[in-house]
């Protein structure tokens, strides 16, 4: 009597799991997938690493903050040579218009916020909201 079960395809599930992930788009965006983000907390701060190689005019970058919901747009556009006769063979380069939209840990605030982009890195840092303002609803009554 064997202690280990007879599973054949166990050793296929990695496998199988790997190929769920790329072939189910709605699962996640290609954003999502070439463009990682790490979002950490201090105390005071919110800070956002994003890894967005390619961009190289800040007008092709947007950053819009609302509450606690950034969103982090652009446009990486495509490099080509000035030679008549260039044939591209292999492209594996991303180029065109991404969106990543992302809910940070806290309310933030927008005054102070700083963004710098080196070198493929994007870093903003955002001061916490300790009392995000209260807001009134009012109902209309018919």
């Amino acid at each position: 009597m064997s202690l280990i079960p007879r599973e054949p395809y166990r050793m296929f599930e990695p496998f199988w799991n790997e190929m769920d992930r790329l072939m189910r788009p709605e699962r996640e965006t290609a954003s999502d997938r070439w463009y990682r983000v790490d979002i950490e907390e201090t105390q005071n701060k919110v800070l956002v690493t994003a890894e967005i190689p390619g961009i190289e005019k800040a007008e092709d970058l947007s950053i819009t903050l609302d509450e606690n919901r950034l969103l982090i747009q652009g446009e990486i556009r495509k490099t080509t040579f000035d030679e008549e006769e260039w044939v591209s063979h292999h492209s594996e380069r991303y180029c065109g218009k991404f969106s990543r939209a992302l809910t940070l840990p806290a309310m933030v605030k927008t005054d102070g916020a700083q963004a710098s982009y080196k070198n493929g890195l994007l870093k903003l840092s955002f001061l916490k909201d300790p009392h995000p303002a209260a807001r009134r609803i009012d109902v209309d009554f018919h």
